[in-house]
């Protein structure tokens, strides 16, 4: 399964600098948090810390769009998927929210000391689990873009012979390599690998009708359709590796339970209202939902 920072970390302009055909650079508004009741028998459970600050402070790598990056606007404001549900979170519990930019690397090992909560799409692994506990709050797996209404008529069950924009470097590359051999050894027409430097000219190629499709981690490709002006829609990965999905995690020390389940217990309050499905569709990430947030969900690696 593919691992954030590992396999296609990709540059803050990745999902928030696509350019398709006259539709313009496209840059989300953000959910709107501000109509989220606090919900006192929740808030009643934070920490004395958090209680008498009145803020959850938050350690995060915002480069990694569109679950947390920069402001385009001020290159300094956090915004994305994240930044929202972590907002989502606080007024839920009735505090306020200090969202702060991190060495990816470093947010864990801060949790309890700088940071009360780790909110940067971490992939929940057992190895980070032996040092921390994680909250699962989305479901990771991959998608196809193609053109909108399939115009190729791309099947994502066999790709064997069709033209793929992958992001060179990227593990979807190294998938659909995989995949390429498999075609020729077993007597079908070779698969055209068409590699770019970045998955938004993969994107690009693929709404101007130069690829077949383009694969790439769900939120990326569900952000970069829904903001490219019904010029690409999504479908399933459905075989071998691409079809594996994985847990993202809120990270919390591991010293910790009782905050971790309080976590859980919110984000299981925002599902229960809808404020949580509302917010992951606001972003085109529909597929990325859970049913309910688990603590330390039980992962295969």
């Amino acid at each position: 399964m593919f691992n954030r920072h590992i396999y296609f970390r990709s540059t803050a302009a990745l999902a928030l600098g696509l350019m398709l055909g006259g539709t313009g650079t496209a840059f989300a508004e953000g959910f709107d948090t501000s109509g989220i009741k606090a919900d006192p028998a929740l808030a009643v459970r934070l920490p004395e810390k958090i209680k008498t600050a009145g803020v959850i402070t938050i350690g995060s790598d915002t480069a990694y769009a569109p679950w947390e990056y920069l402001s385009e606007k001020d290159g300094q404001t956090p915004e994305g998927i994240d930044v929202d549900i972590a907002n989502a979170i606080g007024a839920k519990l009735g505090v306020k929210i200090d969202f702060q930019t991190s060495a990816f690397d470093a947010i864990l090992p801060a949790l309890g000391s700088k940071f009360d909560l780790g909110v940067s799409a971490f992939t929940i692994s057992n190895e980070r689990m032996k040092v921390v506990n994680f909250v699962g709050y989305s479901d990771s797996g991959s998608l196809w873009a193609v053109q909108s209404g399939n115009p190729l008529k791309f099947d994502p069950a066999d790709f064997c012979g069709r033209k793929i924009a992958v992001q060179s470097g990227t593990w979807h590359e190294e998938i659909v390599n995989g995949f390429n051999k498999t075609c020729t050894d077993t007597g079908k027409a070779a698969i055209e690998v068409l590699p770019f430097g970045t998955q938004t000219e993969a994107l690009t190629r693929v709404a101007a009708g130069g690829s077949d499709a383009t694969i790439s981690g769900g939120s990326t490709i569900g952000y970069a359709v829904k903001q490219s002006g019904g010029r690409l829609e999504t479908m399933v990965a459905t075989v071998g590796a691409f079809s594996e999905r994985g847990p993202n995690g809120i990270a919390v020390a591991k010293a910790d339970l009782e905050l971790t389940q309080l976590v859980a217990d919110t984000v299981n309050a925002l599902i229960a209202d809808g404020t949580y499905q509302a917010l992951f569709h606001s972003w085109g990430v529909g597929t990325e939902i859970v049913k309910k947030a688990e603590v330390n969900p039980t992962v295969k690696d």
